[in-house]
């Protein structure tokens, strides 16, 4: 057994630093790849996961040269999901639970199968001058519906009306707000859609009215993310490298790939290298949580400075 140790972001003026160490067991590596290659296969994925993915395939290329090549599209999970459903691509990256729709689908056609492979946490962002600073999952599920509309109501007097901001029904945070957060009902009406993940973050960093949701991997210097609690008087979870390792933050999405039953032998051999040590130490060195290894947090002293 191996273990790889990574940095944890120390806490605000603590004299102890956090270590993430991912202690992995004996994963099996994928088998050797057949003397003649595979035809490409064609993998459907999420813009802000691109970096991840290609990271993937990259080391997965890399330990097995003669396997068949993996090409990357950028699509979003509905439309990648539709894709894979009719067998335009071999694998799909999904960052949300399937939907009654999607599994209807699959039922009249191949049957599907998600693997998690990582969590992201979904940060809850918003300008650096609105001075609020915490938020329950249950006061955002409800500027989500639209029953609470001003920021006065979450404690900044004069703050005016919130803008809070999704994206298009095609991209799968659309999908996790409407799961995990509204239970399956539909956004209020004063609910803002943009293009991307991405354009988000740019509206916030402009606005002080505005609040959204994003992948913790966009968080820049120009917005601010909440600390988030799971419901009204719990502990709020200040979004960190600890917090994500542990799944403690109480906004976490994971991230499958999806085929359909019998996919390619490039696709299956991809699925197993991504859960392996190797493809596990690739989901971390992007900023995200292993999903297929276990994981420890090492506590090691730091003097103050």
């Amino acid at each position: 057994m191996s273990a790889t140790s990574r940095d944890l972001k120390p806490r605000l003026r603590r004299a102890a630093a956090l270590v993430a160490a991912l202690s992995f067991g004996s994963c099996s590596s994928p088998p050797p790849p057949r003397e003649t290659p595979p035809a490409p296969i064609t993998l459907a994925g999420a813009e802000h996961l691109a970096p991840l993915i290609r990271g993937e395939i990259l080391a997965f290329r890399n330990r097995y040269p003669e396997t068949g090549a993996i090409r990357l599209t950028s699509d979003g999970s509905a439309e990648g999901m539709e894709r894979l459903v009719n067998g335009e691509v071999a694998m799909s990256v999904l960052t949300r639970d399937l939907t009654d729709p999607e599994v209807n689908a699959a039922v009249q056609r191949d049957g599907l199968t998600a693997f998690a492979f990582a969590w992201d946490a979904v940060a809850v962002i918003v300008n650096p001058r609105t001075p609020v600073e915490q938020i329950s999952r249950t006061e955002l599920a409800q500027i989500y519906r639209g029953e609470i509309e001003d920021w006065t109501e979450m404690g900044w007097k004069g703050g005016g009306r919130i803008a809070p901001l999704t994206t298009m029904p095609k991209l799968g945070l659309y999908e996790f707000i409407q799961q995990s957060l509204l239970g399956g009902s539909p956004y209020g009406p004063g609910v803002y859609a943009q293009e991307t993940e991405q354009a988000i973050v740019d509206v916030v960093a402009s606005r002080t009215d505005a609040i959204g949701c994003v992948s913790r991997r966009l968080v820049d210097g120009r917005v601010r993310a909440l600390k988030v609690s799971a419901a009204i008087g719990l502990p709020y979870i200040v979004l960190d490298q600890e917090s994500l390792v542990l799944r403690s933050y109480p906004l976490m999405r994971s991230v499958s790939l999806c085929t359909r039953r019998n996919p390619p032998a490039t696709a299956s051999e991809f699925i197993t290298f991504v859960a392996s040590v190797d493809g596990q130490q690739v989901v971390a060195r992007h900023g995200y949580a292993p999903a297929t290894v276990p994981i420890r947090i090492v506590r090691t002293a730091q003097e103050e400075e």
